[in-house]
């Protein structure tokens, strides 16, 4: 199996990001919420089968960025999972 030269990950970052939106958008409290959290960041890495996966989720006034891990800024929470062990959260 070869790998696609196809580079899925901003793609699936920035739908990501339009659906975390969307959401925070129906929820005023939610939205108000994050207002205090302005400029904090949150590290997400994933090992999924050999293929691991990092994002960064960062608070930006009433909305959220989402894009990739940068060695150079430390987050105000790094959480590291399994695929699976995320999944079991929401059951």
């Amino acid at each position: 199996m070869t790998a696609s030269p196809f580079d899925w990950k901003p793609l699936a970052g920035r739908a990501l990001e339009a659906a975390l939106n969307r959401a925070i958008a129906l929820d005023p409290d939610t939205r108000d919420a994050l207002q205090p959290l302005d400029g904090r960041s949150v590290v997400l890495a994933l090992d999924a089968a050999g293929s691991p996966l990092a994002m960064r989720l960062l608070v930006d006034g009433e909305r959220l960025r989402v894009g990739p891990v940068d060695a150079e800024q430390t987050p105000d929470l790094a959480v590291r999972s399994t695929f699976g062990g995320v999944l079991s959260l929401g059951m």
